[in-house]
C-alpha cells in the first residue's frame, strides 16, 4: 500500500559490481539490473570459470554494517547490495564436500584446493606442525614442480608464505619433503593436499566468534559433520547432524537443541552460545540451517521453510533452501559427459619457473591442464610475501617491498582489512535480557589468551590483507606442540588496490538526483548578464546535500512497526467495545467481560448521546 512503485526507467537502469576469484586473478565487472536475481549473477561467474559442479560454491559480500553474507540466489542483487560500497563479491567455497575426491572434474577440485590453501594461510585450517609441513610441501610441489638444486638454492622456501606461524625450522622440513615428491604433477600434488586436509578436524570450518557462560571466547564452526566448538588448541564439542533437532536464535543467542541419552531415554537439551552482534547471530543461524539441509536432505524438494528470531516487534528471519543438496549434486556429477576443460594454474611466484615433471610425457587428463600463468604484479601480494633475505639476493627487482606479517583476527571475506579493527578476547558483550536456553557448559581448562598485535607506526607502510608488521620473534613457534586455534578474523583480501572505489547503489541514485536538480536549477536561474548559471547561494546547499548521510533503515523499520502496533491495538480495542456493549451475544466469557467493564457504562451512554445528537442534526 505504501510501497513506491518503480518506473520502467528504474528497472532498466544497469549497475556494476566486481567479482574476485580464489586465485587472486584480475577481477571482472558484471552489470545487473534492478530485477536481476542472484542466481543469474552466480551463473555468469560459473560460466566465466567453466565450472559445472557449482553447487559447492557461492558469492560472498559484506554489508554496510561490516557483516558478511552469502548472496541469496532467490532475491534480487539490487536489494542485497543496496548500501554496499564498494560493490565487491568474492567467489568462495560454500559447502566443503565430505570426500573431495568424489568431485568429478579436476577444475572443481582445483578451486577447492585454492580455498583450502587460503584457509591454511589464514589459520582457519588448524593442524599440527607435522601436518602443516606436509600440506606446505604439496603446495610447493604444485607451484614449482620437482626439486632441482640449481633452480632451488638453500632457503628458497622462505619466499613462500603458506603457514600463519612459519619459521626457519619448518621451512627446512618443507624443503626435505619437497625433495621426496619428485614426479608428482600439479594435479597429483593437489589431490594429495585435499586428501590430507579432508581428515583434519578444522576442514571446512568457517569460524564464528561466540562466548560461553563465563564470557570466554570460543570459535564455532559448521561443517559436513555438524556443529563444533574450538577452545585453545582442541575441539571441545561436536554436535552431529543426526543429534540436532532444532536450530534457532534469539537476539544475540544462538541455540542448538541436541538429543541427549538420559536413563535409556532421549531428551532434548538446548545449548546456547552468545554472538558478538545480532547480525552475526543471524548470519550464523542461516549458515547452520543451510549446511544442515545441504548435507542431510535426500532431495531438495523436501526442504522445509524455516523461521526463527521472531519477537513481539519483529517478524524474525525466514530461510528457504535453494539449489540442490549433496546427494543430488553427486548424482548430477556422475552424468557429466564433457571432456575435462583446460584451465590455467596461476603461479603465485613468477620468479620460479615450473620444472618439467618426469611423468608429463604421458598422455593423461592430469597433464592437459598444466598451464602456468603469472599473477599480475598488483595482485601478487594476496598470495605470497617475499622475505627480506630473499629481496637481498636480488629477487626484489620485480616484486614490491613486503615483509612477513600476520593479522590478529579473521573473517574470510573481501573488504578492507581495517574495516573491523583489531578484535581481542577482552571484548565484552552485554547479557541478553531474554534467554530460553542455557549457555554452553564451562570447560575444565582455562582459555588461552589471544595475543593482541599493536597497530603499526604512522610512518610505516600500510600492510596488505589488513595485517600489521610484528616482531619476527613472534612468528617463531615450536614444532613439537599443537598451536592454539587463532584464525585470522579480518578479511582475507584488502581493497587497497581500489584507489577509486565504485559508489554504492544508493550513492549512484543520489548522484543522478543531484545532477537532475542541478540541471533544473541552472535552467531556472538566469544571471543579470543573460547567462544561465547556478546561484552562488545554492552551491553550499548542494554540497551539504551530497555529504548528508542516508537515513537509517533500522529507524524506519522501528517507526513502521510501532505505527502498525498502535493501529492494531486501537482496532482491537474498538472491536472489543463493540462486541461487549453493542451485541447480544451470550457467552460466559462475554458476560464476565461485561461485569468487569461496568465502570465504562457512563462512557458508553455519553457516546450514544453524542451519536444521537449528531444524527438528529442530519435528519
Amino acid at each position: 500500500m505504501f510501497r513506491k512503485r518503480s518506473t520502467k526507467g528504474e528497472v532498466q537502469t544497469e549497475y556494476s559490481c566486481s567479482i574476485r576469484f580464489l586465485d587472486d586473478s584480475e577481477p571482472i565487472q558484471l552489470n545487473f539490473k534492478k530485477d536481476t536475481l542472484g542466481q543469474w549473477l552466480f551463473d555468469r561467474v560459473c560460466e566465466k570459470l567453466s565450472l559445472v559442479e557449482k553447487d559447492y560454491f557461492g558469492l560472498r559480500y559484506v554489508d554496510a554494517e561490516k557483516q558478511r553474507h552469502w548472496l541469496d540466489p532467490l532475491k534480487t542483487v539490487y536489494k542485497q547490495l543496496k548500501g554496499v560500497n564498494p560493490m565487491v563479491l568474492c567467489f568462495r567455497v560454500k559447502f566443503y564436500p565430505e570426500d573431495p575426491m568424489k568431485l568429478h572434474e579436476e577444475i572443481t577440485r582445483y578451486y577447492l584446493y585454492l580455498q583450502l590453501r587460503r584457509d591454511l594461510h589464514h589459520g582457519r585450517l588448524l593442524c599440527s606442525p607435522q601436518d602443516a609441513v606436509h600440506l606446505a610441501s604439496y603446495i610447493v610441489q604444485s607451484e614449482v614442480g620437482d626439486y632441482d638444486p640449481q633452480d632451488h638454492p638453500p632457503g628458497y622456501i622462505t619466499a613462500f608464505k603458506m603457514l600463519p606461524k612459519q619459521n626457519a625450522k619448518m621451512e627446512e622440513q618443507i624443503q626435505e619433503l619437497h625433495k621426496t615428491l619428485k614426479g608428482q604433477v600439479p594435479a597429483e600434488a593437489e589431490s594429495n593436499f585435499l586428501k590430507k586436509a579432508a581428515v583434519l578436524d578444522t576442514y571446512g570450518v568457517d569460524p564464528h566468534q561466540v562466548k560461553d557462560q563465563r564470557g570466554d571466547q570460543l570459535y564455532l564452526g559448521v561443517t559436513h559433520q555438524g556443529i563444533m566448538t574450538f577452545r585453545g588448541s582442541r575441539r571441545t564439542q561436536l554436535h552431529k547432524w543426526n543429534q540436532i533437532r532444532r536450530i534457532a536464535y534469539e537476539a544475540k543467542m544462538f541455540i542448538v537443541h541436541v538429543n541427549v541419552a538420559e536413563r535409556k531415554k532421549e531428551k532434548q537439551q538446548p545449548h546456547g552460545y552468545k554472538c558478538l552482534t545480532v547480525g552475526a547471530c543471524k548470519y550464523l543461524w542461516r549458515c547452520a540451517v543451510e549446511q544442515q539441509l545441504f548435507f542431510t536432505l535426500a532431495s531438495s524438494c523436501n526442504a522445509p521453510k524455516l523461521k526463527s528470531g521472531g519477537t513481539l516487534f519483529s517478524r524474525g528471519s525466514k530461510f528457504r533452501f535453494s539449489g540442490r543438496c549433496q546427494v543430488e549434486a553427486l548424482s548430477a556429477s556422475e552424468n557429466i559427459k564433457r571432456s575435462e576443460p583446460k584451465f590455467p594454474r596461476t603461479n603465485s611466484l613468477p620468479n620460479f619457473s615450473r620444472n618439467k615433471h618426469a611423468s608429463e610425457s604421458k598422455s593423461s587428463t592430469l597433464n592437459t591442464s598444466i598451464m602456468s600463468e603469472p599473477v599480475p604484479e598488483d595482485r601478487r601480494r594476496y598470495n605470497v610475501y617475499l622475505a627480506p633475505s630473499r629481496r637481498a639476493q636480488g629477487m626484489a627487482e620485480e616484486t614490491p617491498n613486503q615483509s612477513f606479517e600476520i593479522t590478529p583476527t579473521e573473517a574470510a571475506v573481501d573488504v578492507p582489512g581495517n574495516a573491523f579493527g583489531a578484535q581481542t578476547s577482552s571484548l565484552i558483550v552485554p547479557e541478553s535480557p531474554v534467554l530460553k536456553a542455557p549457555l554452553a557448559a564451562e570447560e575444565k581448562f582455562d582459555m588461552q589468551k589471544v595475543q593482541a598485535v599493536s597497530a603499526s607506526a604512522p610512518g610505516q607502510k600500510t600492510p596488505v590483507n589488513g595485517s600489521v608488521p610484528v616482531d619476527p620473534s613472534f612468528l617463531e613457534t615450536s614444532t613439537d606442540s599443537m598451536p592454539s586455534y587463532q584464525p585470522n578474523m579480518t578479511m582475507d583480501d584488502d581493497e587497497e588496490d581500489d584507489k577509486t572505489p565504485k559508489p554504492s547503489l544508493d550513492e549512484q541514485i543520489k548522484q543522478l538526483e543531484q545532477q537532475y536538480e542541478k540541471i533544473t536549477s541552472d535552467q531556472n536561474h538566469i544571471t543579470p548578464g543573460g547567462k544561465v548559471g547556478a546561484s552562488p547561494k545554492a552551491a553550499p546547499a548542494s554540497t551539504g546535500t551530497s555529504k548528508s548521510p542516508p537515513k537509517s533503515s533500522m529507524c524506519a523499520t522501528c517507526c513502521k512497526v510501532l505505527t502498525y502496533s498502535i493501529l492494531f491495538a486501537v482496532l482491537l480495542m474498538a472491536v472489543t467495545v463493540v462486541v461487549l456493549f453493542y451485541t447480544k451475544l451470550d457467552h460466559p466469557l462475554l458476560d464476565e467481560g461485561r461485569k468487569q467493564l461496568q465502570f465504562l457504562e457512563p462512557v458508553k451512554h455519553y457516546i450514544d448521546d453524542s451519536v444521537e445528537a449528531i444524527a438528529s442534526k442530519f435528519k
